[in-house]
């Protein structure tokens, strides 16, 4: 499979995911995806973007400070 934007190679890797708020920023860490090795452009599978759905209106609902930091692994939606 190759990149869409630059036709890079693409393999598994882990990247970290920013989601801007007007409350706050949500950074999640760790989250599994695959990557092109020439561009850094990554995707997420179904699975993984629904998770990341869940764990921002999780941490949404809460009286979110500044800045969240989680990890994807540890965070149950």
């Amino acid at each position: 499979m190759n990149c869409f934007f630059c036709k890079g190679t693409i393999k598994e890797s882990i990247t970290n995911h920013v989601v801007n708020l007007e409350s706050g920023v949500i950074i999640i860490k760790n989250v599994p995806c695959m990557e092109c090795v020439q561009c850094g452009e990554a995707w997420y599978d179904d699975a993984v973007a629904m998770r990341l759905e869940q764990i921002v209106a999780a941490l949404r609902s809460t009286a979110l400070t500044e800045v969240a930091i989680v990890r994807y692994t540890d965070k149950v939606a």
